[in-house]
């Protein structure tokens, strides 16, 4: 399981850049035979835009009315 991380920003925005660039950085840290993919960041300084794509699989539990989705872990 990846620790948990604090970010800095004071935005909302901003911790979700933050929590963004260290999932690039831990997939990075994986071995490249082995490295997932899962979250991508895209940044256009013409445009001052950062695009942030994340996939993260899930978990469901409950039923009916009651479902609960969670971020399962892909990182160690």
């Amino acid at each position: 399981m990846a620790s948990a991380i604090t970010t800095t920003a004071t935005s909302l925005e901003g911790q979700a850049l933050e929590v963004a660039r260290e999932l690039v950085e831990l997939e990075l840290a994986v071995p490249e035979d082995t490295r997932p993919d899962n979250a991508q960041i895209a940044i256009d300084l013409e445009g001052l835009v950062a695009t942030v794509t994340i996939a993260l699989p899930i978990t469901i539990s409950g039923s009916g009315a009651n479902l609960s989705i969670a971020a399962g872990e892909y990182l160690d």
